[in-house]
């Protein structure tokens, strides 16, 4: 077979295979974070938050309407599996080109121990990036990363393939394909305009001499064709819109058309190569008016609403997220600055700690060393992958340079702006809300070219050491080193990452998001905080058609006029539109507005008679009477500098409660921070991932809940697919956010254990309602509970854990608290430094109230002994008290 049979073979192999393990790995419906949104606005073709994706939206689009896999959020995720399936076939082939171009002969005349070297190396590098942590955690969700990996290495395969060619006839059409590419890819994602630096390097040694006055032209001319792209392509044809509208982009690239018609005549090659790029990018990046048209549609998600050309320029220049200037660095928010001062000393140490070490070289350390474990903030272990691909990159590295020191040049430019350069203009705050390792797939790519550049060289210097070694011995060699490779490196990066990476049968995010609609009654308002409590509703109900009735206000967005514009004025999918006391011109010039604590109150008298309604109808006390009126302290929502501000969000929370409560249900998400509830926290009842806000006052924030109707919501209404099962991968988000229902069931438990009366009324299946004692009830919550939610796997409080002890022992069921025995004796160890007295008292009492005195006393003992304090005894025995 010729060489570009047996490329072409490999990487249509590659493709298949590692598109079978993303496809067997691929979440089955929608994740949590930005996954969400983007299927639900690709599926509407709505517009999501700014600066948007609107090819990504497109491609997603088609890939909701596929005949195959019932769920839409499965069909859209297939994006992210071809795509990077397509990656690693392309960085197959970009590391052979590499590796054709150092030695300098063609493949035809290569013998067999040199192409088992070259296909093999290549093979092995492509495959660490497709087994790496973060390329693998893009490949299986709808996210836009996977997709703008591929036009990343799309662009550096054509800029090879022109090097190539070049100076043989035809050559540019690679150069203009890869410009238009870049163009493309700005609907996506902005990381391939990064490799403009390798692609002006890559021209650079082909067509210049290197000299120093030829290097300080290149730095100026990339550095200008950098700046031509993104300030007068990216940021400055939404200035022309602004100021000439669709009329004055017509006008441009009538005149660049022009301009390469005249260029071509005149055989002025460079200079319609360079009108041709500019022109094909501009042509690429028109995919945005698709924002502009569909936001003038009104489509149900509509962020920003860019369907006027001002509001379209804030849009793409992502002005509500506010500048972010290189130097100086970005501490962090008002509250954590002086402990940011205190802990690292200087902006540049904590550039140097923070910034670039633990945001940039821990996340290579994950994808070539070893991720340490899947929690956030995990760290770097070399046992977990030996650190082989990490030093094979390395060693590919310095051979590149030293074999061919130009085009190792071209991958670290890509490896150092995908990476440690990008750091610098994130300039990310301390602490993140999540971990931003997919950012950086750009530079892990580049890694890879040179671990596959690795094991070439590494055969290539084993040969080199033997004497006059025969063809059969170099094969042999090709052979052992790429076969120990593929199974020290690929194999064992597929065996570390798979069950972390697999996501199939992870039904959180859907579950979580239906739990959370369910809790509401009918035509409620409910109150979200971010991402996670958000995103997932949006899917369901413009997706799914799921409990539309709720309007959901997202109080990060609800800073925003155009967001508070859009529930007053809009209805969508016919839901009721939100009442508002602000006028439109109110809403639309929202902003801080500072105060002093100020007694507020509302008349809730009807509300009050339909609570005792429902304590009457389900058989409780409730633990206060209703209050005809609501009265509490309205107070800052923001202290800066001295002064409380009430911020937007407060504003439009408390205008949508006066104006809506008592005529539709208003609701908080349980991952509500008390700070975003105007003061409201001791007037909400609990009904399980929501809180209902209810005309009677709690003697403590947030501490009454309607036993029949959370027994309801959990243990018959609610969705937990997969959670109990230990075979199916529950990712660090989703398992995070699922251990809040483990302190839901507990707290249940404890009501229904602790209320007198009548048995509860409880609804079967078909919807027949019948009373069970509470008791039985209490043992039902728990029991399912502690099989569906084990507290070695959803980590829950220590002292939460010591209640269900107590609790199955007041329950007569002592026997079934041993997985809390065993969760509270692993929580830590008695000889570890800075151990937290509480854990083990919490301990102590657990052995108590199960009967095992000795065990109990040994545990007091023991940690007397360890914190010499020889009267800790007498101390737990007044706390038990």
């Amino acid at each position: 077979m010729t060489h570009r049979a047996v490329n072409r073979s490999i990487a249509a192999l590659l493709f298949v295979l590692t598109g079978a393990v993303y496809l067997l790995t691929m979440a089955p419906t929608l994740s949590f974070w930005d996954c969400g949104e983007f299927i639900a606005t690709a599926r509407t073709l709505g517009v999501p938050h700014p600066p948007g994706a609107p090819l990504f939206l497109l491609t997603g689009r088609l890939f909701s309407m596929l005949p195959f896999f019932g769920d839409v959020g499965a069909r859209v995720n297939l994006i992210s599996v071809l795509s990077s399936a397509a990656t690693i076939s392309l960085t197959y082939l970009i590391t052979v080109r590499l590796i054709i171009l150092y030695r300098g002969t063609a493949p035809t005349d290569w013998d067999g121990a040199e192409k088992t070297a070259a296909y093999g190396g290549a093979v092995i590098g492509a495959l660490a990036l497709a087994f790496s942590d973060s390329f693998w955690f893009n490949a299986v969700e709808t996210e836009v990363y996977a997709a703008s990996s591929l036009f990343t290495a799309v662009v550096v395969w054509l800029i090879l393939r022109w090097y190539e060619e070049y100076p043989r006839e035809g050559h540019e059409r690679w150069l203009l394909l890869a410009m238009y590419m870049i163009g493309l890819s700005i609907g996506v994602h902005l990381l391939s305009l990064l490799a403009l630096f390798a692609i002006a390097l890559a021209y650079y040694f082909r067509r210049f001499e290197v000299t120093l006055k030829s290097l300080a032209i290149l730095a100026l001319a990339s550095s200008g064709l950098f700046f031509l792209i993104y300030t007068l392509i990216i940021k400055g044809i939404p200035v022309l819109l602004q100021i000439a509208s669709w009329g004055g982009l017509l006008v441009l690239l009538s005149a660049l058309g022009w301009a390469a018609w005249q260029t071509q005549r005149a055989r002025m090659a460079m200079a319609n190569t360079l009108v041709m790029s500019v022109l094909l990018i501009i042509i690429g990046y028109t995919s945005y008016g698709l924002i502009y048209v569909r936001a003038q549609a009104g489509p149900p998600i509509n962020e920003n609403n860019p369907s006027t050309p001002d509001a379209f320029f804030s849009y793409l220049n992502r002005e509500q997220y506010g500048q972010m200037p290189l130097w100086p660095r970005r501490w962090s928010p008002e509250p954590l600055h002086q402990y940011h001062y205190q802990q690292y000393g200087s902006e540049l140490d904590y550039f140097l700690s923070y910034q670039l070490d633990r945001m940039y070289l821990r996340y290579l350390g994950w994808q070539f060393i070893g991720r340490q474990d899947q929690m956030e903030g995990a760290g770097v272990d070399w046992s977990v992958l030996w650190g082989l691909p990490f030093l094979l990159g390395l060693g590919g590295a310095f051979a590149h340079f030293r074999r061919q020191w130009k085009m190792g040049l071209v991958v670290t430019a890509l490896f150092i702006l995908t990476g440690a350069a990008l750091v610098v203009y994130l300039n990310q705050t301390e602490p993140q809300p999540r971990e931003r390792d997919y950012s950086y797939v750009g530079s892990f790519f580049a890694f890879a070219l040179w671990i596959g550049i690795g094991i070439e060289s590494l055969w290539y210097g084993t040969v080199s050491l033997l004497k006059k070694p025969g063809s059969s011995t170099r094969l042999l060699a090709a052979l052992v080193t790429v076969g120990l490779a593929v199974m020290l490196v690929d194999a064992r990066m597929l065996m570390a990452n798979y069950h972390s990476h697999d996501r199939s049968g992870n039904y959180v995010p859907w579950d979580w998001g239906w739990n959370i609609l369910e809790s509401c009654p009918p035509n409620a308002i409910l109150f979200t905080n971010g991402d996670n409590d958000t995103f997932p509703l949006w899917y369901l109900q413009e997706v799914e058609g799921i409990r539309t009735d709720v309007r959901v206000v997202n109080l990060s967005l609800a800073n925003t006029g155009w967001y508070l514009l859009q529930l007053k004025n809009t209805s969508p999918r016919g839901a009721e539109r939100v009442s508002f006391g602000l006028t439109d011109e109110e809403l639309r010039n929202i902003t801080y507005v500072p105060i002093e604590p100020v007694a507020v109150s509302l008349p809730s008298r009807d509300a009050a008679r339909a609570l005792k309604a429902d304590a009457e109808r389900h058989r409780y006390t409730l633990p206060s009477a209703p209050l005809d009126t609501m009265r509490w302290e309205l107070k800052p929502g923001l202290v800066y500098g001295g002064q409380g501000y009430l911020r937007p969000q407060d504003l439009a929370v408390y205008d949508i409660v006066t104006q809506n409560f008592g005529r539709r249900p208003l609701c908080f998400a349980l991952t509500v921070d008390p700070d975003g509830m105007i003061g409201l926290e001791r007037f909400l009842r609990l009904d399980g991932l929501v809180y209902r806000v209810v005309p009677l006052q709690s003697p403590d924030p947030m501490s009454f809940a309607d036993p029949a109707l959370l027994y309801r919501n959990l243990m018959q209404t609610y969705r937990y697919r997969n959670l109990g099962n230990p075979s199916v991968n529950i990712e660090e988000t989703a398992r995070r956010l699922s251990a809040n229902y483990s302190p839901l069931f507990i707290r249940l438990a404890l009501e229904l254990a602790g209320s007198e009366g009548a048995a509860l009324p409880v609804r079967d299946s078909s919807g027949h309602e019948y009373f069970v004692q509470r008791r039985v009830l209490a043992l039902r919550v728990l029991d399912r509970a502690t099989s569906m939610l084990p507290p070695g796997r959803y980590p829950l409080n220590p002292e939460l854990a010591g209640s269900v002890v107590s609790l199955y022992v007041r329950l007569g069921e002592k026997d079934r608290a041993s997985a809390y025995i065993s969760y509270l004796e692993k929580l830590g160890s008695l000889s570890s430094p800075g151990s937290d007295p509480r854990l083990f008292f919490t301990l102590a009492q657990a052995y108590r109230a199960l009967g095992r005195i000795d065990e109990a006393n040994r545990v007091i003992d023991t940690l007397s002994h360890v914190l010499n304090r020889p009267g800790l005894a007498k101390e737990f025995e007044q706390m038990k008290e």
